[in-house]
């Protein structure tokens, strides 16, 4: 298992050591094979704690706001990072995303061994429990299938295990740290909770409960909202005992709510956060994460879902049938069944993060889907090829995820790379900008502004800028020269300074500009701080006058 959890790590961080060397001259590696709008973000995030914050803000939107305690783990790796790198320190992007990996490969590797020892909890035979751990680290859909077809954008949507780490784990494993200690977190509750079932007496459990709730706490820190699913997934686990028992589970019940108070205050705490401030009410809202299709669901879980549903009943009744004395031992086999009941209704519930409530549910599925082999094909021969089929359907996703990493390293590109000359003239700027100015761009060069540089981006992620649609037209208006006036005077009222690029001039359309020393056409009335200019791209940087 140990092996395991380093061979998947040292796999999924090959591609990431190609990008670095395959950068070359004139670029620079970004960090990031996948979701790299997010990915600066992260970055973006990790800067403010180098630079001394301890509280997150919205480094994409110009608008006014007080700090949060969100997004935690990030800035507490942007602090490491500064011990290392110097907070001005050009290199010290490169520093974040190599911090960041690190932290991906760390907790990734405690990820892999919080699923193995929850696995562990139901499945008694090593090979079952390899054979769940693949499932759970590895596992996806027929999303490869679809795409084969070429039905990859099928019902208005890309497979489910494409893009929908909380589904699955793979493309947690494969860059997603924030989301690897959450869910490591997330088991290592239930396994105190577990340990505390089988402890009598409220002094001798109590310490597991409380425990227990702190890995909760760790949990809700880096996703807030994962509070509220694991309520309802320890709500529907309770009900299932109630249910299957014909009693109350009031062991259960004392230690579940114990655990669950300690978490209690980051739950509420970011509650009240969305509900006082118009910013982050509008960002939450802007956070937009449907479920696809029901189909899509479909092809993404029947694989496993189909021995799963076989195993449904077995862990029904081994939660239900436990001796009296040996109850502990059996709850949490209902866990099982009442989790993965549970998702398809979370999946639709109607509000704006829907996709992202299955998480975790890969880990009780594979548990599922493994046992219900061995009650479909008690044969040894038939359960080993039904276990072949099985992993002949699930691999292909994660296989194809990390080519596509790998192809895309080779190949030095925007947004995976970044020219160098972008980075050397957004240094210069931010040699001049005071801190947390605001600085006009298109929108791909606002993404990656933050992360490079302790400005505020008035554009450059979609839900980190409040009313992103309006000011990614406003910013497309103005660098094409179609504002009119008092909707320039406007827009500019709002930033301190214009930054001009290639991505710039590619809307600006105004061939004069991309000439050495040009001034745009709609520069006028703007100060001309600084050029510069490559062998091929021009760069400039204004500033905004005020009276």
């Amino acid at each position: 298992m140990i092996v395991f959890g380093g061979l998947v790590m040292l796999i999924t961080t090959l591609p990431y050591m190609v990008g670095w060397l395959a950068a070359g001259d004139g670029w620079t590696f970004g960090g990031f094979l996948f979701g790299a709008d997010d990915g600066y973000s992260y970055l973006a995030k990790m800067r403010l704690g180098a630079r001394g914050d301890w509280l997150f803000t919205i480094r994409y939107t110009s608008e006014p706001h007080d700090g949060a305690l969100f997004f935690l783990p990030y800035i507490l790796l942007g602090k490491l990072t500064v011990l290392f790198v110097g907070a001005n320190n050009p290199d010290l992007m490169t520093g974040l995303a190599v911090t960041f990996h690190a932290a991906r490969v760390v907790f990734g590797f405690l990820l892999i061994l919080a699923s193995y020892r929850f696995v562990a909890v139901f499945l008694r035979s090593p090979r079952a429990r390899m054979l769940a751990l693949i499932l759970i680290a590895l596992g996806g859909g027929l999303g490869w299938a679809l795409s084969l077809v070429g039905l990859s954008d099928w019902l208005g949507s890309l497979p489910l295990d494409f893009y929908v780490p909380e589904s699955y784990s793979f493309l947690i494993l494969f860059g997603l740290p924030h989301l690897a200690l959450a869910r490591g977190a997330m088991l290592a509750g239930f396994l105190l909770l577990f340990r505390a079932l089988h402890t009598p007496g409220p002094r001798s459990w109590l310490r597991d409960t409380l425990a227990a709730g702190v890995c909760w706490v760790v949990m809700g820190l880096c996703v807030p909202f994962y509070v509220a699913v694991l309520y309802v997934v320890l709500g529907g686990w309770g009900l299932a005992a109630w249910i299957s028992r014909g009693r109350f589970p009031w062991a259960l019940f004392w230690r579940v709510i114990s655990a669950a108070l300690v978490v209690l205050p980051v739950l509420l705490y970011s509650a009240a956060v969305f509900a006082s401030s118009d910013v982050y009410r509008r960002w939450s809202a802007q956070n937009l994460l449907p479920s696809p299709h029901p189909l899509h669901y479909v092809f993404g879980y029947s694989v496993l879902a189909v021995p799963a549903v076989a195993a449904l009943r077995w862990a029904w009744r081994k939660g239900a049938s436990g001796e009296r004395d040996r109850s502990a031992d059996s709850l949490p086999y209902l866990l099982l069944a009442a989790w993965i009941v549970i998702v398809p209704l979370l999946v639709y519930l109607p509000i704006n993060v829907q996709r992202r409530l299955a998480e975790g549910v890969i880990v009780p599925l594979s548990i599922l889907a493994v046992a219900g082999l061995r009650l479909l094909f008690p044969h040894v021969r038939r359960y080993r090829r039904a276990r072949t089929v099985i992993l002949i359907l699930v691999l292909p996703t994660a296989m194809l995820l990390w080519l596509g990493g790998m192809f895309g390293a080779l190949t030095p590109d925007r947004p995976l790379f970044r020219p160098q000359a972008e980075l050397t003239m957004l240094d210069r700027l931010d040699a001049i900008a005071p801190r947390d100015a605001v600085v006009l761009s298109s929108k791909k060069t606002g993404n990656v502004l933050p992360a490079r540089t302790g400005l505020i981006a008035y554009v450059g992620h979609g839900p980190e800028t409040i009313h992103a649609d309006d000011k990614e037209d406003r910013a497309e208006q103005f660098f094409s020269g179609t504002l009119d006036a008092a909707a320039r005077a406007a827009l500019l009222a709002e930033v301190d300074y214009v930054f001009y690029g290639p991505l710039e001039a590619d809307i600006s359309g105004d061939p004069a500009a991309a000439m050495p020393a040009a001034v745009p056409t709609w520069s006028e009335g703007l100060i001309l701080l600084d050029t510069l200019t490559d062998s091929t791209d021009t760069y400039l940087i204004f500033e905004v006058p005020r009276d």
